[in-house]
């Protein structure tokens, strides 16, 4: 997380805490983790009691403040954040970025296969997103989640050091690697606590998306209308030339397209040619 705290921005520098400070941390963690006895505490029971935590949305005041994506809602994350003790969770469709830790710094997470694919998606790249991700907060993050980034389909390990480096050198942005979503969780959550009990900063969502070209409106009409995905939406556009000649196309020009089966094809002409209930 120091990466957060030093990579330039606002603040004053004589404020942070340094890495001396976590190395006395740690020091004084590890001596109370040895001073203690094995005998379960209060608190390891009542961990154990945790049930499963719902997305807090208001009514909370007090507590360090973590706004999530409702796309993130998916991942195991958001649980996790919103059942710790002093830790308050938002649920928000962000403009920008899956988490909003504090008025300057935003997260955006990708697994080590979702990277890879973003490199190679020209449409709706990693860059754009990181691009509008700087533009709306002062230290941006990039987590990368996962342990095999370089194993990602055939692609030269080179291009995603290049990837790495751009995004830390061109684009000013942090780039954290955690090994899965419980490593993450913890990132997030101590990032948000530095951001807001130590900075004393406060949570500031802001940032807008740049305006989708046509072509993009077109894409996300089709892969919306029965959850095809972003690849096929652009291949059935390219095969009909209109999203209204996509619409009407019979069940068997429709798996004329390379891409799509009998499955797709069905559930295409099932959600555009049934009636409304």
């Amino acid at each position: 997380t120091e990466a957060v705290e030093e990579s330039g921005g606002d603040g004053d520098a004589g404020d942070d805490a340094g890495l001396t400070d976590f190395a006395a941390e740690a020091r004084e963690g590890s001596e109370g983790d040895r001073a203690e006895s094995d005998e379960p505490t209060d608190e390891d029971e009542a961990t154990d009691k945790k049930t499963d935590g719902v997305v807090a949305t208001a009514g909370v005041e007090e507590g360090v403040e973590v706004v999530v994506d409702q796309r993130e809602l998916d991942s195991a994350i958001a649980k996790d954040l919103s059942t710790r003790d002093g830790l308050v969770t938002r649920l928000e469709t962000l403009a920008v970025g899956d988490y909003v830790l504090s008025d300057r710094v935003a997260v955006e997470r990708k697994s080590a296969a979702d990277f890879v694919d973003s490199m190679l998606d020209s449409d709706r790249s990693m860059f754009e997103q990181v691009g509008e991700l700087s533009r709306a907060y002062a230290r941006p993050v990039m987590v990368v989640e996962g342990t095999n980034l370089y194993g990602q389909r055939d692609i030269d390990p080179n291009a995603i050091r290049g990837a790495l480096a751009s995004l830390a050198v061109d684009f000013d942005v942090s780039v954290l690697r955690t090994e899965g979503e419980d490593d993450t969780t913890e990132l997030l959550a101590t990032v948000a606590k530095r951001e807001q009990e130590t900075r004393d900063r406060e949570v500031s969502v802001h940032g807008e998306k740049t305006t989708k070209t046509r072509a993009e409106q077109q894409e996300y009409v089709v892969s919306s209308i029965a959850d095809i995905g972003p690849v096929t939406a652009r291949t059935l556009l390219e095969h009909f030339g209109t999203v209204e000649a996509v619409m009407t196309a019979p069940e068997d020009d429709l798996l004329e397209v390379d891409g799509v089966g009998p499955v797709t094809a069905e559930r295409i002409r099932e959600v555009v040619g049934s009636e409304y209930e």
